[in-house]
């Protein structure tokens, strides 16, 4: 039986109290963090920086980072976390009313010269403000996201948007209920359900499945206002399995576009190839209201748009420049793909995106939870042991999360508290690493932390482009992402954690940008060092499974550096964000941080390792785990047994798929002997893969 509701708001609860006590953190900062990066992973926000502020008449808790990077939208975030368990306490519409009004009062006055210049200019809230008011002639949206472990007590759950200074503020709330229906789910995120009416229209559409197809193809015909409409309220949201996402009405093909829609409306379909679309469900009818009749689409789950975004968003534009009479004149093109179960959509969506758009030369992006190096990632961490840490016997594992909650389904499959027990021992939660939380440690290792300062999202999605191309690029005989890979990258989660661990405790720490000065340290340390053309030894600390004293002491010394960089704002140059934040995430920020003098201490270059023997490290260990691979394929083939060889060879012989030498090598396996070579193995594994593809399937 699953957790209920009040079950879940208690786990929830001690989890953000128990980890605000072992960081020494104020309960609501852990609050905002724990729920924003709950958020983050639903691709609800990119990003998300704590910045509390509240007056009279005014309240905050924080921002989705730069509008400017986030379709000109302005993502304002309040929290209201309550500690009472055993209950889930109800909200009313009276105070969020009240709570979305302080936060668009806050928008409001930061518009005001006067109140900016009330502000301590080297407060968060200065920068919030200051960034508001630079970038609002930009601003398009509006987000008040209201987060809360209280639940709604609300018939209604929509809000009338808030007019700012000629911007609607759209006001969503985020509630127990909300989280508890995602975890339930077990899905990344929030199913988006579309119904078209509310959009102005619906959608003509032609069934075009075939018998043979495990999901459900459609030619549908749909109006130019509906699809700008429906990108006006999701923006790219709607382009994520789009791998060029198009989102600026730029170029000659969008300028084409653009004059059609401005001067020939009634030409659109004739001259746009239209669009390509993917979806999980449909509603759908039959219009007997017309004499033509047909079926018609009411409602889309999980809308995604995989090939046209230059078409959509050049309608957007259109709307946008005021000519919504043209847009219903429009009629666009589309084919669209509804893709019911998970695990298809998985494997067939991302071939649908990149054969859709392979008309122009695309980096093919295709890194979901299914992608091979994820599956690899998984599979090594749960085949290999860590080594055991000093003084203990016992041995754990690395768990790599896969998919959302994966660690928990994995040890809610178990059925008595005794094999749970030994999941945790074996799996601790703090050798957990997820996808993004991998995808924040690497980027640090690269020498990215602007990046990092980004957000999980934007990291995640330059991990994928980059660790998909390296991926593509691998040769049979040639794998990056092999069991050296894992250990290294283990080791720096260990080290990246330990030292976060750290800063926390740090007397020179005060709250705030923590993530900021934990990678742009490890960055500026990784740098020094490979000026020196030496590297850090990721094998003894995997082997030790603990960050050595050194490291430690050398980390916190480029802590103190960080911070003072990031934080005094009299060093930065001119035209720099006034946002401590936004000064993060630029290039200028890293660059700089760069040329502030450090210098490696005696004692812990010492610890460092040349080039050259980081090299002949990884060679050994990858000849270890060949050998220990072509032993343990040896053990596999011998395990098929007599009758599988024998059947093997008679299939082999009756389609003539194998040669008189090969014969003579099933033939001894099938007498019970062993093969003399190891070769002989690899030879055999050849022939029974050409079996496999050609129909053998014993």
């Amino acid at each position: 039986m699953g957790k209920t509701l009040e079950e879940f708001n208690n786990e929830v609860i001690n989890e953000v109290i128990t980890e605000a006590t072992l960081n020494g953190e104020l309960t609501a900062d852990t609050a905002f963090e724990y729920f924003s990066d709950q958020l983050i992973r639903a691709e609800v926000i990119s990003t998300a920086d704590r910045c509390f502020f509240e007056k009279q008449g005014l309240r905050i808790d924080g921002y989705g980072g730069n509008p400017m990077d986030d379709d000109a939208t302005l993502n304002l975030i309040v929290v209201d976390f309550c500690d009472q368990k055993d209950k889930v306490v109800p909200i009313n519409r009276t105070e969020i009313d009240a709570i979305n009004k302080r936060a668009v009062n806050f928008v409001s006055k930061s518009l005001n010269s006067s109140f900016r210049e009330e502000l301590d200019i080297t407060s968060e809230e200065f920068g919030l403000a200051d960034l508001i008011s630079k970038t609002w002639d930009q601003i398009q949206k509006i987000k008040i996201i209201f987060i809360t472990n209280k639940s709604l007590n609300v018939r209604n759950k929509e809000f009338d948007p808030i007019p700012v200074n000629g911007i609607y503020a759209e006001f969503i709330s985020w509630d127990i209920n909300r989280f508890y229906n995602l975890m339930l789910s077990g899905r990344e995120k929030e199913d988006l359900v579309l119904k078209l009416s509310e959009y102005g229209g619906c959608i003509t559409a032609l069934n075009a499945s075939s018998a043979n197809n495990n999901f459900e193809s459609y030619l549908c015909i749909l109006s130019g206002d509906i699809l700008a409409n429906i990108f006006k309220k999701h923006s790219s949201q709607l382009l994520e399995q789009n791998v060029r996402v198009f989102l600026q009405a730029k170029g000659k093909v969008n300028k084409g576009i653009r004059n059609t829609i401005e001067t020939e409306p009634n030409m659109f379909f004739s001259y746009n190839n239209g669009i390509t679309a993917t979806a999980s469900h449909i509603e759908k009818e039959y219009n007997t209201k017309t004499e033509k009749g047909g079926m018609i689409i009411t409602s889309i789950t999980n809308f995604q748009i995989v090939n046209g975004g230059q078409t959509t968003a050049s309608v957007h534009e259109a709307l946008k420049r005021g000519f919504e009479k043209n847009l219903s004149d429009i009629q666009i093109q589309m084919k669209l793909s509804v893709i019911s179960e998970q695990e298809n959509a998985e494997k067939i969506v991302p071939k649908i995106s990149e054969f859709a758009n392979s008309q122009n030369k695309v980096n093919h992006i295709d890194f979901t939870s299914n992608n091979k190096f994820h599956r690899d990632m998984q599979e090594l961490s749960r085949d290999n042991f860590a080594p055991p840490k000093a003084g203990t016997i016992n041995q754990t594992r690395w768990f790599y999360e896969r998919t959302r909650g994966q660690y928990n389904q994995d040890k809610a499959l178990l059925k008595t508290s005794s094999e749970k027990k030994k999941f945790e021992l074996t799996n601790p939660k703090n050798q957990k690493v997820t996808k993004d939380q991998l995808a924040i440690v690497i980027n640090t290792f690269l020498c990215k932390p602007d990046l990092v300062s980004k957000g999980s999202q934007k990291c995640y999605l330059e991990f994928t482009q980059a660790f998909t191309k390296k991926q593509d690029s691998q040769e049979e005989q040639k794998n990056f992402f092999d069991l050296n890979f894992f250990k290294n990258s283990m080791a720096k989660v260990l080290i990246f954690r330990r030292f976060d661990d750290l800063v926390k405790k740090a007397d020179w720490y005060e709250a705030g940008y923590k993530r900021n000065i934990v990678s742009y340290s490890i960055a500026k340390l990784i740098f020094t060092i490979k000026s020196k053309n030496k590297v850090i030894n990721y094998g003894k600390i995997w082997n030790t499974q603990k960050v050595y004293e050194e490291l430690e002491e050398s980390l916190m010394q480029i802590g103190e550096l960080a911070i003072d960089h990031i934080n005094n704002k009299t060093k930065r140059p001119d035209g720099a964000p006034a946002n401590t934040g936004e000064y993060c995430k630029s290039a200028q920020c890293w660059e700089l941080f760069q040329k502030v003098p450090y210098s490696l201490t005696d004692d812990f270059e010492k610890t460092l390792i040349s080039k050259a023997q980081d090299k002949k490290n990884t060679s050994d260990l990858i000849k270890q785990q060949r050998q220990k691979d072509s032993d343990q394929n040896e053990i596999d083939l011998l395990k098929l047994g007599s009758n599988f060889y024998s059947t093997l060879r008679k299939y082999c012989i009756n389609h003539q798929l194998i040669s008189t030498q090969e014969i003579r090598l099933i033939q001894k396996l099938e007498s019970g002997l062993p093969l003399d070579y190891q070769f002989q193995y690899k030879k055999l594994n050849t022939i029974i893969k050409r079996s496999r593809v050609h129909g053998f399937n014993l």
